[in-house]
């Protein structure tokens, strides 16, 4: 079993080191004025609009129809469901003295991982398209919690929910529409498959170069000093995942779904912290310090985390 693990150890840590070489690539775009933060906010509608949808939508495509994919299809929904939860619970009773508006910020971050733009990618990685299968529900399930408890936290409670976009967002409606797809086994014309796959193919390289710009813009001096980061860093990428791991175990969960639903509960904080952040009024630095040092820490939580997964 020792064995298995520092193997496994050595296989995610190698394919997290390629993500972040890929993202530093971003990091030095933007300290070199070649591709900015600027420039990556704008990619990351691109990416979250269209190359994403099209990367899930791919995977529904050519995930083949059998018993077990179709029960795990519903049960990395309920798990996803369920690790929402758990980091909704985890929130409540944390940060309670804080300040409103400060507080929003470590709810969503304590609950809410980079699921879609360095989790999913690293599943695919992993895993592979088993690994995009299952990371696309825990994708869809985030957007439903963020378009609903993340606006309210993040905003200080301020921010009116809009129901229509539990489903009317990209997340939900490409696997709205890839779920019929997979259920139907739809063969799509070979130009038109091939078009899809060579899209879905830049939603890793785009999503971590735009990471990278975000990152350079992290302040490091600030990062590792605030006590309340580390708490949250603490709970994010250990409490939760680890938590959930168990959780797995107890269910009998295995495979390439375990594998997939432990990255995406084990990945730091989204990028789009900082975003909501500036959209609601809330506090733009504060978001970046905890994606900055969730990033780092992640680089050696998340290859521990799921090798163990692979081996408990």
């Amino acid at each position: 079993m020792l064995n298995n693990f520092f193997s496994n150890l050595t296989t995610v840590a190698m394919q997290v080191g390629v993500l972040y070489l890929i993202a530093a690539v971003g990091f030095a775009a933007d300290k070199t004025k070649i591709f900015t933060q600027a420039d990556g906010k704008r990619l990351v509608d691109l990416l979250f609009n269209m190359i994403l949808p099209v990367a899930i939508i791919n995977t529904f495509l050519n995930m083949e129809r059998t018993p077990e994919h179709i029960r795990g299809l519903a049960i990395a929904f309920g798990l996803a469901v369920l690790t929402h939860l758990l980091g909704v619970g985890i929130s409540a009773l944390s940060f309670r003295r804080t300040d409103r508006m400060i507080r929003g910020i470590y709810h969503y971050a304590i609950t809410f991982s980079n699921a879609a733009f360095l989790a999913l990618p690293l599943a695919e990685s992993v895993v592979g398209k088993e690994g995009v299968f299952y990371s696309s529900c825990y994708v869809a399930v985030f957007n439903v919690f963020a378009f609903t408890y993340g606006i309210h936290e993040i905003s200080g409670g301020k921010a009116k929910i809009n129901l229509k976009n539990l489903i009317f967002n990209p997340g939900s409606i490409s696997v709205i529409i890839g779920i019929p797809l997979f259920l139907l086994q739809v063969h799509l014309p070979g130009f038109l498959s091939d078009a899809m796959t060579r899209v879905a193919a830049c939603n890793s390289p785009m999503a971590m170069i735009v990471f990278g710009t975000f990152f350079a813009n992290c302040d490091f001096k600030n990062i590792f000093v605030k006590k309340e980061i580390y708490l949250v860093s603490f709970l994010r990428l250990i409490v939760i995942p680890v938590t959930m791991l168990l959780v797995f175990k107890l269910l009998g969960v295995e495979g390439g779904m375990r594998t997939a639903l432990t990255v995406s509960a084990s990945a730091p904080i989204a990028t789009n912290t900082a975003m909501y952040a500036a959209k609601y009024d809330n506090d733009t630095k504060l978001p970046s310090e905890l994606v900055g040092q969730t990033s780092v820490f992640g680089i050696i939580t998340m290859p521990v985390i799921v090798a163990l997964s692979s081996v408990i």
